[in-house]
């Protein structure tokens, strides 16, 4: 029985501590819960002595707080950046539930948690996260209105006899691969301006800037130009111990209406890979 107004999903939440924000999302959407007899989906507001009903049946998943060391990089009232490793996932999924970002913030106490934008498990770096996410919170679009600025370093292998270039091709999904993304004639725009910073024998230090934020998208471009990352076995790299992409540096708004950048430092394997210092 709900004592005072509030939203579905932040009753449902403060009620279930551990379940994914996400999979909760899924569930209400789909039909899982009625509020004094009908069908509501998450966002909708409760009254003052509202009967709120979960579908026993449903399945939710389970997010436990874990003890997982993260580098702070920034942190403010609203928002937390960390420096994600290679190799962590940032959301758990129906096979691994453990270990990954949001494990940690949950037992950073960051139950609330919403990651604001995506670092696939094998790319490192700055990972920007709301400590909580109101309804109709600015921080809730920032990058998709692009109002965010990124930097990636990268080391790709192949030749590469230019020192700038935009790659502009678009990317959609593709049901012969997996994952199921690669440039697709048919797929949404994709812009991503790189830059050679050193190069080497066979391989060139990148940075890349994605204008657009689509999944893979600078492992996609570079390998669709010729020059595929290092360690990134899906699109054709050479081997490596970890995928050759970092995502070094985000500059965002602030709710004051200043700036901030942060930075995250250069990974060891890419000076141990390239001799670059």
């Amino acid at each position: 029985m709900v004592e005072s107004p509030e939203r579905l999903e932040i009753f449902l939440l403060a009620r279930m501590p551990n379940v994914s924000r996400e999979s909760l999302r899924r569930a209400l959407a789909r039909g899982a819960c009625e509020v004094d007899g009908v069908m509501r989906h998450f966002g909708f507001r409760l009254g003052a002595g509202a009967r709120v009903e979960l579908h026993p049946a449903t399945r939710l998943t389970e997010v436990p707080p874990e003890q997982i060391p993260l580098e702070i990089l920034y942190e403010d009232d609203q928002l937390i950046a960390i420096n994600k490793p290679s190799g962590m996932l940032v959301h758990p999924t129906s096979h691994e539930r453990m270990g990954t970002v949001v494990n940690a913030l949950r037992g950073m106490g960051y139950s609330g948690a919403h990651i604001l934008h995506r670092l696939d498990r094998a790319t490192s770096g700055v990972l920007l996260a709301a400590k909580a996410l109101p309804r109709h919170s600015p921080l809730a679009g920032m990058f998709q209105l692009r109002q965010v600025e990124k930097k990636y370093l990268a080391i790709a292998a192949g030749l590469v006899d230019w020192t700038e270039r935009v790659v502009d091709l678009p990317i959609g999904r593709d049901p012969e691969r997996f994952p199921p993304w690669n440039v697709s004639p048919g797929g949404a725009e994709a812009q991503t301006f790189l830059r050679v910073l050193e190069r080497g024998n066979g391989w060139a230090f990148l940075e890349a800037e994605p204008v657009t934020g689509r999944t893979n998208q600078i492992r996609i471009h570079c390998a669709a130009i010729g020059c595929p990352l290092v360690g990134d076995a899906v699109y054709g790299g050479v081997a490596s111990t970890r995928l050759m992409l970092h995502a070094l540096s985000l500059r965002f708004p602030l709710l004051d209406g200043g700036m901030r950048e942060v930075v995250a430092a250069r990974p060891v394997e890419f000076a141990l890979f390239t001799g670059v210092r």
